[in-house]
C-alpha cells in the first residue's frame, strides 16, 4: 500500500480544519473552533459560510474552552435527502456534546437547514463503558457511514483505545431526529494503530468508498483530548466494511484492518496532522481522496492524496 499527497494548499481564513465531505463536487470543510460550515468548489473558493450556530468570537474563532470541538463528519441520506452530519468530540463537557445535521439545498429548498442536538445522554453513557474509556478519555475524532451503520471513531489518549463504535443506522438516525427516547448503543471494535518514536497514533478522520473504510490516524505527543502536543505524521489505512448491525451491544477484539502507512510527501513522511478524509474516486486499484489538517493555530491545509492498495 501506498498513501501519497499529490497536490496541496493553504485554506486561508479556514480555521483548524477538522471534518470534510467531497458531495456532487462540492467540498465541505469544519472547523474544531467555528462556528460555520464552509462549502467550497474545486478550485477552493469559499461559495458560502453556512452559520451552524451563535457563538462570541475572539480573534475570529471561538475560544478554546467553550468551542463545541466538531470533530466528526460524515454524509448519510434521511428519507431520501443529503444530510451532512458534524458532532463534538466530547472530550469536555457539556461544551463539546453537541451535533449540528444539516439538510443539504433540494430543488425544491435551496438553503441548507440546520438541526442542533444535545447528545449528552449518549456521551455520557459512551464514558461510562470501560471498553470504550479504559481509563482514558471519551475523545471522538471521525465519523463514517455505510449501508447499515453509523461509526464513529475514538481517538486513543492517556490509556483509552483506538476503538470503532458502531450504531445501527436507521435507530441512529431516530435518536437524532428525536423520535425515540433510546439512547443507541454501540457495538465496539478495538484496534491496533502504528506508532512513530514509541507514540501510538490515534483515530482522526474516516470515510466509506467502494465497500471499504478508510480511516486516518495522526501521531502527535499528548497526554490527553485537550492539550496540544508535537505531531510526527500521519498514517492511512483501509479495512473491510464490517456489518455488526445485528449484534449491537457485544464487545469484539476484532482487528479486521487490512493495511496502514505513513503519508509521504515529495518522498518523505509528511508531519502534518490528517483531520479527515473523504474518498471521491477510483482508477484501477488507485483512489483519489481529499485531506485536511490542522496545525493547532497555523494555516489549515488541503491535501489531495493518491492511494494504491
Amino acid at each position: 500500500m501506498k498513501a501519497t499527497i499529490i497536490k496541496k494548499a493553504i485554506l486561508e481564513d479556514l480555521p483548524s480544519a477538522s471534518g470534510m465531505e467531497v458531495i456532487n463536487g462540492i467540498i465541505y470543510i469544519v472547523g474544531d473552533n467555528s462556528p460555520y460550515l464552509y462549502k467550497l468548489d474545486h478550485s477552493l473558493k469559499v461559495l458560502e459560510k453556512i452559520e451552524l450556530f451563535k457563538s462570541e468570537l475572539k480573534d475570529g474563532v471561538i475560544p478554546k474552552a467553550v468551542k463545541p470541538d466538531l470533530e466528526c463528519m460524515a454524509r448519510l441520506s434521511i428519507n431520501n435527502y443529503p444530510h451532512i452530519l458534524m458532532m463534538g468530540s466530547g472530550s469536555k463537557s457539556p461544551y463539546r456534546d453537541v451535533a449540528c445535521l444539516v439538510k443539504l439545498p433540494t430543488n425544491y429548498n435551496r438553503k441548507h437547514v440546520i438541526t442542533n442536538i444535545s447528545v449528552a445522554d449518549l456521551y455520557n453513557l459512551l464514558r461510562s463503558n470501560h471498553e470504550i474509556i479504559n481509563g482514558g478519555e471519551l475523545n471522538l475524532e471521525g465519523a463514517a457511514v455505510s449501508q447499515e451503520n453509523l461509526i464513529l471513531f475514538n481517538r486513543s489518549s492517556s490509556g483509552s483505545k483506538n476503538v470503532a463504535l458502531y450504531f445501527n443506522l436507521e435507530e441512529f438516525v431516530e435518536y437524532l431526529q428525536g423520535h425515540t427516547e433510546m439512547t443507541p448503543f454501540p457495538v465496539i471494535l478495538d484496534y491496533d494503530l502504528p506508532s512513530i518514536s514509541n507514540v501510538r497514533s490515534g483515530f482522526s478522520g474516516a470515510d466509506v468508498f467502494d465497500d471499504k473504510l478508510f480511516f486516518t490516524s495522526a501521531v502527535e505527543n499528548t497526554t490527553n483530548a485537550i492539550d496540544d502536543g508535537e505531531v510526527f505524521g500521519s498514517f492511512i489505512g483501509w479495512m473491510p466494511v464490517s456489518k455488526v448491525a445485528n449484534t449491537k451491544g457485544s464487545v469484539r477484539n476484532k482487528n479486521s484492518i487490512q493495511d496502514t502507512v505513513q503519508l509521504m510527501f515529495d518522498g518523505k513522511p509528511y508531519i502534518g496532522k490528517v483531520e479527515s478524509i473523504s474518498v471521491y474516486e477510483k482508477d484501477a486499484e488507485k483512489y483519489i481522496a481529499l485531506a485536511v489538517t490542522d496545525s493547532d493555530g497555523g494555516d489549515s491545509e488541503i491535501l489531495m492524496l493518491e492511494i494504491e492498495l
